[in-house]
């Protein structure tokens, strides 16, 4: 398939640093320093820029690893800066010689043979310049992403917020958030676009439409704060190119950052290897002789199939209402259990229509129900009218309570999908369409769901890839397969109980695996290190096997029937058996998430 494409506006610079008082000669460049670091992420990157001749021997490792295109201009015609900083990472000094910087036009993109899909243009000291670009990048079909810097907020205020906000995807830090949009909840991004807003060593802030998630910074001892910024954004994007989630893209970027302000200039960025990968948490880690040996038994498994999601639960094979009532019924796949005193209480069971079912199939049976009575509730429309009234009606069991543990997050689920839906024009049937029309469906529309309510905010997209899977294993196989395109792990609790009780991830913090044993509300970090080592330990599984996704996570989640919460565990007739490390005091984590 080869790697994505970007295309960066913007280019090289020489430029004197202060560092510990003493001026040091570098390369710079916000265009430099975004394409190095979008390179290093796995990207192909085509730079526009100035390109001098000769080529000075500073930026020759650039040079071999861009496509650097451009008018060819002389050495001294490149952009000059001179950057002083205090000790908080001020800038104290700034002094610029733009060189040929200002004749670039968008005239120029006619150079570019084969436009990437996506471009970003860097805030060019002309703020005008920048818009230009990005309204012609825009004619071309573009997907635009555009960034500031603290001059231009200031003088120029209207203009950069104009420009941002008609980019797809935009980058500034948090003094110039508060300056061009303010701090309220009204300055988010439109729906359909992102926002990363950088805090320093405090970490970012990232926006998908309304919806905002906050990560820690990475402390690190600072030699040269130049170009973190730029590097957080071109390590960012690459890493949404390559489809992950908005989130597990922003903490790629925060790690790169982190590791290129240790050294002076772009160093780091034109090293060997991947970026560095975020910090990970070690209480929780994948046992990969465990996952090995077991990725061997799937292997052999000749009957195994991914389940096809038809039955009296699910729509007949050919309704076509079968993805709206799909996409509306998946977010709702969360939760089916109750706590009591800080600790795991039961299962979610009840009967609906004379049947008594358990969490999933209780919900299943629910939006049968519901969708047989109002053919229009799977819409848009008709999910972001549900009220938390609505809900508790529609949900009733025989005796006419509601079991949902969170009826209320329920309602604001299906409220805010429907909403979303509304505001970015598309049916769910079109949005798949998209999808399925791209050279990467699953990938394709596991992003498209990063905008969509009730599915964005999960970074590790447990509901997103269970619809993707849903879809494509369907008899109508509504969502193509495609090579080298399969979901990520489906990792909810029963899949993460599994993982524990086999071994394939293991617990080595004593304190954590007591939690786990008995069955105490965990802290967030506690519960997010378990089920990100299930996820890489599911992913590890699937690669291993050579089994599907689908495939894998149903021989997963069938172990509930034979290793289930309360019950004795069956192991004589469990597949999993031979290579289980029969660890059945362990739970899994217990933590209320709209996530599983």
């Amino acid at each position: 398939m080869g790697a994505p494409r970007l295309l960066v506006v913007g280019g090289a610079s020489l430029d004197l640093i202060h560092i510990d008082g003493e001026p040091v000669a570098t390369p710079g460049g916000a265009g430099l320093y975004t394409a190095l670091a979008a390179v290093r992420a796995g990207v192909q990157v085509t730079m526009l820029a100035p390109v001098p001749d000769p080529m000075p021997p500073e930026l020759e490792p650039a040079r071999r690893l861009l496509n650097w295109v451009g008018p060819i201009v002389p050495v001294a015609e490149l952009p000059r800066f001179e950057i002083a900083y205090d000790d908080g990472g001020a800038i104290t000094l700034f002094r610029e010689y733009l060189g040929a910087e200002p004749e670039m036009t968008p005239a120029l993109l006619d150079l570019i043979a084969d436009m990437p899909s996506c471009a970003y243009c860097v805030p060019f000291m002309d703020a005008g310049l920048q818009r230009k670009f990005v309204d012609a990048l825009r004619e071309r079909g573009c997907l635009t992403v555009g960034s500031t810097y603290g001059k231009a907020a200031q003088l120029e205020t209207a203009l950069v917020r104009a420009t941002l906000s008609t980019t797809d995807l935009s980058f500034c830090n948090a003094a110039e958030q508060s300056l061009l949009f303010g701090d309220t909840a009204s300055s988010a991004p439109a729906p359909g676009q992102l926002r990363f807003v950088t805090r320093g060593a405090s970490g970012v802030s990232v926006f998908q439409g309304d919806h905002r998630t906050d990560l820690t910074g990475h402390p690190v001892a600072v030699v040269d704060p130049t170009g973190a910024g730029d590097t957080f954004c071109g390590t960012t994007v690459a890493r949404l190119l390559l489809g992950d989630h908005p989130v597990e893209a922003a903490r790629r970027g925060n790690a790169a950052a982190a590791e290129m302000v240790t050294a002076l200039g772009p160093t780091m960025l034109w090293q060997p290897g991947p970026p560095p990968l975020p910090h990970a948490d070690h209480r929780a880690r994948v046992n990969t002789d465990v996952v090995d040996r077991m990725a061997e038994l799937v292997a052999e498994m000749a009957d195994l199939r991914g389940f096809d999601f038809t039955g009296d639960l699910f729509p007949a094979v050919g309704d076509p209402a079968t993805i709206d009532w799909f996409a509306a019924a998946t977010l709702q796949q969360f939760g089916f259990w109750y706590s009591a005193d800080d600790h795991w209480d039961r299962s979610m069971i009840d009967a609906i229509d004379g049947t008594t079912r358990k969490g999933s199939d209780y919900l299943w049976a629910v939006y049968r129900r519901w969708a047989t009575a109002d053919p229009n509730a799977m819409s848009a429309a008709g999910q972001a009218a549900v009220t938390a009234d609505t809900w508790h009606a529609l949900a009733a069991a025989d005796d006419g309570s509601d079991p949902f543990p969170e009826p209320n997050l329920c309602a604001e689920l299906a409220a805010a999908y429907g909403t979303t839906m509304q505001h970015l024009g598309l049916t769910p049937t079109e949005l798949i369409s998209v999808a399925a029309a791209t050279a990467h469906p699953m990938r394709s529309l596991l992003t498209l769901l990063d905008h969509v309510g009730g599915y964005r905010e999960d970074p590790l997209r447990k509901k997103s890839a269970l619809l993707g899977v849903i879809l494509r294993q369907r008899p109508e196989r509504l969502l193509p397969a495609a090579e080298r395109d399969d979901a990520p792990p489906i990792v909810d609790y029963h899949v993460q109980r599994s993982c524990l009780r086999t071994g394939m991830v293991a617990i080595d913090d004593a304190q954590l695996a007591a939690k786990v044993q008995a069955r105490t509300v965990l802290d967030e970090d506690e519960e997010a290190a378990i089920r990100r080592a299930t996820f890489y330990a599911v992913a590890r599984l699937c690669e291993r096997s050579g089994r599907t996704m689908g495939a894998v996570d149903w021989f997963l989640f069938q172990m509930r029937h034979r290793c289930p919460e309360v019950a004795t565990p069956v192991c004589a007739d469990c597949p999993a058996d031979p290579q289980c490390s029969h660890l059945v005091q362990l739970f899994q984590p217990v933590r209320r998430t709209t996530f599983y």
